[in-house]
């Protein structure tokens, strides 16, 4: 197997490497140890800075990965470096790139902050929905946002063209607050007007299609 090592060294080499793409799913699904981890997120901080803010969705989002799957010790063992991955994604963050690339750019960037929710959350609206619970009666709904709509239901819309469904109330500026805001402002500072609204759904309300009670999105998506 390739070590770690010989990975790192493909990937400094190139921004668009395929060596990025095996680091990246070795995070996702076997982890690495503790020294590993620690001697991977320096290294990434090293690249990325040696990258052009454009080139740096790589070595950032692997960053962010890694972030999210720390434990609050880890994350204070390695402050140094995240505050690094944290001043190197002011200039990547609004560089031109496509809905889904900002959704797990914004996702990085919750993570590198420490936000473990959003930082592992936010990958959900890449697929334009969310399944949450109902608070009051606990049936399992589908929030979806995307071309097919913007509605809840308890149905499953995918196989089904015909389910029973409620509009989505989107939050408004007034309505939006902390992380909600945060997420909100920085998807439209860099024009990524559909991400922005993605939020505005996710943080907004929605009503249970099985007992008519109405909550807000983002309340459950921390509790599912």
């Amino acid at each position: 197997m390739t070590t770690v090592e010989e990975l790192l060294a493909q990937a400094a080499a190139d921004p668009r490497a395929a060596a990025w793409g095996v680091l990246y799913e070795r995070a996702c699904h076997e982890g690495f140890y503790e020294a590993e981890e620690t001697m991977l997120i320096t290294r990434l901080a090293n690249i990325a800075a040696e990258f052009a803010p454009a080139d740096r969705d790589e070595p950032l989002i692997l960053a962010g990965q890694l972030a999210a799957d720390m434990d609050e010790e880890s994350h204070r063992r390695n402050a140094e470096t995240l505050a690094q991955l944290r001043h190197l994604a002011t200039d990547w963050l609004p560089t031109p790139t496509d809905a889904q690339s900002f959704i797990y750019r914004l996702r990085a960037v919750m993570a590198l902050e420490g936000d473990m929710l959003w930082g592992q959350e936010l990958e959900r609206l890449i697929h334009d929905e969310v399944e949450i619970e109902c608070p009051q009666c606990e049936t399992s709904l589908f929030i979806a946002f995307g071309e097919r709509g913007h509605f809840a239901t308890h149905e499953d819309y995918a196989t089904k063209s015909d389910v029973v469904q409620t509009p989505l109330l989107p939050a408004g500026s007034a309505d939006l607050e902390g992380v909600g805001l945060r997420l909100h402002r920085m998807s439209t500072e860099v024009g990524q007007q559909a991400v922005a609204e993605a939020v505005a759904h996710i943080f907004g309300r929605a009503t249970c299609t099985q007992c008519g009670s109405t909550f807000r999105v983002s309340d459950q998506v921390e509790r599912y």
